[in-house]
């Protein structure tokens, strides 16, 4: 859709925000809000989060209208009067000011209170509350520029009072605001109609890879009864055991602690394996080559192991591909399969519902939200003895996967395009640079 331009324009003043309408001005946000910090409750005196006050965490503002759904935690009065937070009305602008969620903007719809990593801003009559909203998510990334003390400090109170928006007349701010909450709206509804294919089709494709590692790929294979309920019948000639008759070795990552260097050798967890890959950023945690020898002096992990996410999203797995062994912490397990059982087998049946199943039984089991080694080997799995067959299996599980990946990258592309084009919308909106007035 194409939006027409301002009739003429004139020079902000401000860098990043270049040219406005001529009839518009620039105001800081002390000049038109009042700004509310919030506060933490004494928890000294554990009755103060009994009550029936909401108090919002820094982590519920995610650039996002906020609803009551939010809310995980409720203070009373004394609670109330006892700290340094405040009550912040309906319709106000909480920004994020310290952490990952620095910076972050929320709208307000219901009255409540904040920790003290919020600052809630609350607007005079003359300005447009969800004008101010949008006008602040368009400005994230200016807004982290004022950040101080490194990524997990943050900006404070008198940062947020200093900062800059475009401010057209408030008849003028009502139009822009109301254009984009319809067409914010649109573009939300798409995204969440993409979000929900994914969601069908990781399904799909854990539905397809569990039918394969229990029931096999010929449809007309005599089956049987496993004898474990939860597993119902298999192919006639698989056969069920434990996973460690299946195994020739497993490790789990380190223990210990060890201190972080600038330039030496990367220590990696859990969190690096995702999509059935290893996933490794350019800020990835490093540490001393002598530290990094210890860890893997046991010869582990080796090209050809499995590992297996053991403490946090449990149960993420990819093959290990390098030549040569990363440092992994405790959250990963290290699985070395003998010659009765393929890697890649072992793979798919960690993606499947009965291992997944069997894992979140043994993790609700756990008094350390995991796993253990001792659980992963005695896991029940259902298997061919025949390599080629689970090699046929393999090959037929790769080609539908494949397919359904392709699926989901696509959607995932059209969600980020989804995002650019909101956030595109809501700066040119805000800042001028197309003229909404006469949208319907």
């Amino acid at each position: 859709m194409k939006y027409k331009k301002y009739p003429s324009y004139k020079n902000s003043g401000v860098e990043w925000l270049g040219d406005i309408p001529e009839h518009w001005n620039q105001r800081k946000i002390k000049h038109f809000a009042q700004t509310i910090p919030g506060g933490t409750p004494s928890t000294t005196e554990p009755e103060y989060w009994d009550g029936d006050i909401p108090w919002l965490p820094s982590g519920a503002v995610q650039n996002c209208i906020i609803n009551e759904d939010r809310v995980i935690k409720f203070i009373t009065k004394k609670g109330l009067y006892n700290s340094a937070t405040k009550y912040i009305s309906p319709n106000s602008t909480l920004i994020a000011l310290t952490g990952a969620t620095c910076a972050n903007i929320g709208y307000l719809t219901f009255k409540s209170t904040a920790n003290q990593s919020v600052v809630g801003i609350v607007t005079q009559k003359s300005t447009c509350d969800k004008y101010v909203f949008y006008s602040l998510i368009s400005q994230k990334s200016q807004i982290l520029v004022k950040r101080t003390g490194g990524a997990q400090a943050g900006i404070n109170e008198q940062d947020v009072k200093d900062i800059f928006i475009s401010y057209p007349p408030i008849h003028e701010q009502e139009q822009i605001a109301n254009f984009l909450d319809k067409a914010t709206a649109k573009i939300d509804t798409l995204t969440e109609k993409q979000t929900k294919q994914i969601e069908l089709l990781k399904e799909k494709r854990q539905a397809v890879i569990s039918h394969a590692v229990t029931k096999g790929i010929n449809p007309n294979v005599p089956m049987k009864d496993s004898g474990v309920e939860w597993l119902g019948v298999i192919p006639e000639h698989w056969k069920n055991s434990k996973l460690r008759h299946y195994l020739i070795g497993i490790k789990d990552g380190t223990h210990g602690t060890h201190p972080s260097v600038d330039n030496g050798k990367l220590l990696l967890s859990g969190k690096n394996i995702k999509n059935n890959q290893l996933e490794i950023k350019d800020n990835e945690r490093q540490i001393s080559l002598e530290e990094h020898k210890k860890i893997t002096a046991n010869g582990y992990p080796k090209k050809g192991d499995l590992l297996i996410s053991v403490v946090g999203t449990i149960g993420q797995s990819c093959v290990y591909e390098y030549d040569y062994p990363f440092s992994f912490q405790r959250s990963v397990c290290f699985l070395r399969s003998n010659k009765g059982l393929d890697v890649k087998f072992l793979q798919y049946f960690f993606q499947s519902r009965i291992a997944q199943f069997q894992l979140v039984q043994q993790t609700n089991q756990s008094t350390i939200g995991g796993v253990y080694m001792g659980d992963i080997v005695e896991l029940i799995i259902s298997i061919p003895d025949s390599i080629i067959e689970q090699q046929q299996i393999i090959n037929y599980l790769d080609e539908k996967t494949s397919k359904i990946d392709t699926l989901i990258e696509k959607s995932n592309k059209s969600i980020e395009l989804l995002k650019e084009k909101r956030t595109a919308l809501i700066s040119a909106a805000v800042t001028g640079k197309i003229d909404v007035r006469e949208f319907e």
